[in-house]
């Protein structure tokens, strides 16, 4: 025997050899295997019992696997390993930890004892585990949580458990939360160590509509390769009731498609409490409410793609009431199909839109064809076209209960413009156009003024006569709409450039781009007047016009890291009426369009139109925002229009990289002197588990909540909707 004191000799590779040759000469059947790589304080080769010892800061490396302990001990022969005190086993990105370990390196089998293991971001730990396959092991007294530590501040346990080729299956599992208060129990419980294919999420909160809530969701894969998920609603609202939803998500990793199913229900012991109480009639809503949506989006390739997406409620109030945060962005939610297909020349697509809830105004498009072909050159002349065609059936649908009635129509609308650009002295673009636009109706109207006279008798017995303009509206067949038009186009650019001036600390370099321009547009009266035709959106308004925009684009430049940007991109321009109607001004509004960007970290953008006969801003938009770069943000939106509408928004997002994080922000409305809204919300995340408490009251509703989630998972929390 002899004894090496070295971290790694050659007498131990020798020796190590030398028993593995011994161990081949006696099962010659047995397939030799290369020399395991052992590394200690202290190793020994007892001959007799063909053992390899090594004691104190032991690693045993074999393949990709390694074991290390305080003492191991290697049978040559048989390859059983015994591992004691402080023992870590590594596979992979899996660790397992223990006091005691008996494991055979060529049947991959073995007892592991008391042991704690780690599986990205799993930590399990189990009072007894044995390993009876290569690609199982059995664990009694089974604790489970993401919490590195002792006292983890959330886990799962249980009696038995195993893990089965990753995935951990375990009965009688009880939900605990800092470890002694349980809260949850499950019979069954099975998930893949693989990945974070399953959780829930629970936020606990206070309405003074809903009254105390709780919204809860359980997420899983549903598929192997984690493109179809589920994820499963059970809501409890004091003063409304049970809520049920179910949803489906799917998307590849190649973002070639993506798109949910929603469904979700509510038994509502209150549905007229709420904004718009008085529209809130017997007609409009009753205590069974839903909601279903679908949406998908796919691309084909890169020059086709499909946008869908379909919404069927039962009640104009249900997202206003439970799901706040999409009846902010959109107030009517869309009913479309839409497809796509783009060349360098044209782009083409087919549009459905279709009206599902009949408590809604819409114009529907069943379908809409069209075929657009962008500004290009005829062969090789000087000369442009570009053109705009569509074919569509439309319906123009009322709400129920409107005095208005529905009506319909074909239209096929096609638009053609040719232009001839030229330049004069050098410096001034000239680009005059013509063009024609007809339109097919398949009905149009006949309108006849009609004089009634009306005879009235007082109570003292005189006798007057009223007469009455009524307004006679007759459909007649159908018509091509024809409009000509004529125009053209000038501009010049004039510039400044300060090459030695250093701009707002990192800008190299200063340019300043002038370019006036004008636009004169001169459309003859067609044929056919919109009184004439149904109305379904702008391409039905088209009547005759003569105007002369005038604009100026100004542009200030400098240089960043070797890359021209606009520092200020800003558009100003009126319309002169060459002809107007009775009740028109010689000029239209003064408008404008301003896009600043003095740095990185404060973006701005503006515009609006000023009334220049009455002295007055007629209407006024204004997003700012200061980024910085802790990837903390502070915005403020302005939205005003003239004698309807004066709000300002503020939204902070602050330090959202560090453990504590907070957002606040604050709608006002300046026409009723009323704050709408305001809202509040502090978010914890910790070593293991992440909180946030919210605060949001909007109009006389007052909020508030408790998101929970563990850290190993951070986009694990619900979205309240309030």
């Amino acid at each position: 025997m002899e004894s090496c004191m070295t971290v790694r000799t050659f007498c131990l590779w020798s020796i190590l050899a030398f028993g593995l040759l011994l161990c081949s000469m006696d099962s010659p059947a047995q397939t030799v295997r290369g020399p395991l790589d052992i590394v200690a304080d202290s190793t020994e080769y007892l001959s007799a019992q063909k053992t390899m010892v090594g004691r104190g800061n032991v690693t045993v490396r074999d393949g990709d696997d390694s074991l290390s302990a305080d003492y191991i001990s290697v049978q040559t022969e048989t390859l059983d390993v015994h591992a004691v005190g402080n023992v870590v086993f590594r596979r992979g990105g899996q660790i397992w930890q223990g006091d005691e370990f008996r494991y055979n390196m060529r049947t991959r089998q073995g007892d592991f004892g008391r042991f704690k293991a780690f599986y990205d971001p799993f930590y399990i730990t189990a009072e007894e585990s044995r390993r009876p396959t290569p690609n199982s092991i059995i664990l009694n007294n089974a604790t489970i949580t993401t919490c590195d530590g002792d006292d983890p501040a959330i886990s799962i346990e249980a009696k038995e458990a195993s893990i089965i080729d990753n995935r951990l299956r375990a009965k009688g599992v009880v939900f605990y939360a800092g470890g002694f208060f349980p809260y949850f129990y499950l019979p069954y419980y099975t998930r893949s160590l693989d990945s974070h294919e399953r959780f829930f999420q629970f936020v606990p909160g206070y309405s003074s509509r809903m009254g105390p809530f709780l919204l809860t969701a359980y997420n899983y894969y549903l598929n192997e390769d984690h493109t179809l998920r589920g994820v499963t609603h059970f809501d409890m609202r004091a003063k409304r009731g049970l809520g049920l939803g179910q949803d489906f998500v799917w998307g590849d990793r190649e973002k070639t498609y993506d798109g949910i199913v929603q469904g979700y229900y509510l038994s509502d012991s209150d549905p007229k409490r709420g904004p718009d109480t008085e529209r809130r009639t017997d007609d409009l809503i009753d205590k069974e409410r839903y909601r279903l949506r679908l949406a998908h989006n796919q691309r084909f390739d890169d020059r086709t793609y499909m946008i869908g997406e379909l919404n069927y409620l039962s009640d104009p109030f249900i997202l206003q009431d439970f799901f706040g945060r999409e009846f902010r962005n959109q107030v009517q939610p869309e009913n479309r199909i839409t497809l796509t297909h783009r060349e360098d020349h044209y782009t083409a697509s087919v549009q459905l839109n279709k009206r599902l809830n009949d408590f809604y105004d819409n114009v529907d498009r069943l379908p809409e064809f069209s075929l657009i072909v962008p500004r290009l050159q005829i062969a090789d002349s000087d000369f442009y076209y570009e053109s705009r065609n569509t074919a569509t059936y439309l319906e123009r649908v009322f709400a129920d209960g409107s005095d208005q009635e529905d009506y319909d129509a074909i239209r096929v609308d096609s638009s053609h413009l040719v232009f001839y650009p030229t330049r004069h002295f050098g410096f001034l673009n000239v680009i005059p156009r013509a063009g024609y636009r007809g339109t097919y109706y398949s009905k149009t109207y006949d309108n006849r003024a009609v004089t009634n006279s009306f005879i009235v008798t007082d109570d003292e017995g005189n006798v007057t006569v009223t007469n009455q303009v009524d307004t006679i509206v007759r459909e007649r067949g159908s018509d091509i709409r024809n409009v000509m038009q004529l125009g053209w186009e000038s501009s010049f650019k004039a510039f400044q450039t300060w090459n030695d001036l250093v701009v707002l600390g990192d800008g190299d370099g200063l340019r300043h781009v002038v370019e006036p321009y004008l636009n004169h547009t001169y459309q003859a009266r067609p044929n056919l007047r919109p009184d004439e035709l149904p109305q379904f959106d702008a391409v039905d308004t088209l009547d005759k016009r003569h105007d002369l925009q005038l604009g100026v684009r100004n542009k200030i430049q400098t240089r960043r890291q070797k890359n021209i940007v606009d520092i200020l991109d800003l558009n100003v321009f009126t319309f002169y009426r060459l002809e107007k109607e009775q009740d028109q001004e010689d000029f239209s509004d003064l408008f404008w369009d301003a896009r600043i960007n003095l740095t990185r970290w404060l973006p701005i953008e503006l515009d609006g139109s000023y009334d220049m006969y009455e002295s007055e801003m007629k209407t006024f938009n204004a997003e700012v925002a200061y980024l910085m770069t802790d990837a903390s943000r502070v915005g403020l939106d302005y939205r005003y229009r003239r004698d309807s509408q004066s709000l300002l928004g503020v939204r902070a997002e602050l330090f959202p990289r560090d453990r504590w994080s907070f957002e606040v922000g604050a709608r006002m409305d300046f026409e009723d002197d009323d704050l709408e809204e305001h809202y509040y919300f502090v978010r914890h995340t910790g070593r293991c588990v992440g909180w946030g408490l919210g605060y949001r009251q909007v109009d006389d509703d007052k909020q508030v909540w408790l998101q929970l989630w563990l850290t190993a998972f951070p986009n694990a929390m619900i979205d309240v909707g309030y």
